[in-house]
């Protein structure tokens, strides 16, 4: 009887926490920060760079995504099928106001960058429109890219506005581990001469934009016959050239426990 009452609480122990890690695991997620708009930057066609401040101590994932709120009272109804994302995430509640977003830059920089597309929906306008002052809710932080605490290469692919998750990614590994990484830029030439500069200063990043996705993959081959599976493949961007890259991949050898995917299954 004594040996099942004490069976008994130690099953409520270990239930009452796994209930606070849950909760704290939620609060540290979930958690807002107002953030304060430094400037939008115009780019290329309908490509804006949005330079939002940095609060104090705030950390996040390289190639991590966030929910972007808007301020209140600005309207964004639209379609709720219109999905924008780094991630497989469903449309939240409070879609019209919200989206998911890819971080660009590094938990080590003074601020936190949003490259985007604005391809016409209302959300987008009101983004890549605010004024510098203007207020933000960024919450939900969380990545796909996840990576491992080794010193294995890192063999990237991005296309398009992709390179938002794969920049930061290289930026914290250039003294780490070897990388390789081929863009598919289809105009976003926005980090291109940083790659290049970086790549020129460190002998263990090798970097090209390029023109196709069969370029791309050529690109790539090399860097799959020389680490084979015991490399990391990191891929971001629109989902049909992650698919085929994917696909690439595994017909190459390398499995798919290996292969880390961030599909961008929108651009509005």
């Amino acid at each position: 009887m004594k040996r099942g009452k004490t069976m008994l609480i130690n099953i409520l122990a270990v239930i009452v926490s796994l209930g606070i890690i849950a909760w704290g695991i939620i609060a540290y997620l979930g958690r807002g920060q107002t953030l304060s708009v430094l400037s939008i930057e115009k780019l290329e066609g309908d490509l804006s760079l949005i330079h939002l401040a940095k609060p104090d101590n705030m950390e996040w994932k390289a190639g991590a995504h966030a929910k972007i709120t808007l301020p209140n009272g600005i309207d964004n109804h639209q379609s709720a099928s219109e999905v924008v994302t780094g991630a497989s995430k469903s449309q939240a509640k409070d879609g019209e106001s919200s989206r998911w977003l890819t971080i660009a830059s590094s938990s080590n920089e003074d601020e936190i960058l949003i490259l985007t597309h604005n391809g016409g929906s209302p959300y987008k306008k009101n983004l890549t429109n605010l004024p510098a002052g203007s207020k933000v809710e960024l919450s939900w932080l969380d990545s796909t890219l996840s990576t491992a605490d080794s010193n294995k290469a890192f063999v990237c692919f991005a296309s398009d506005v992709g390179i938002a998750a794969i920049r930061p990614i290289i930026k914290e590994e250039i003294s780490k581990r070897e990388l390789v990484l081929s863009h598919l830029s289809k105009g976003v030439m926005v980090f291109n001469n940083e790659l290049e500069d970086s790549a020129k200063k460190h002998a263990n990043l090798s970097y090209e934009s390029s023109s196709s996705l069969s370029q791309s993959q050529d690109y790539l081959s090399d860097a799959v016959e020389r680490y084979g599976n015991d490399a990391t493949y990191l891929l971001a961007g629109q989902a049909d050239d992650v698919n085929a890259m994917t696909k690439f991949l595994e017909d190459k050898g390398i499995d798919k426990k290996k292969i880390k995917t961030s599909r961008f299954r929108g651009l509005k």
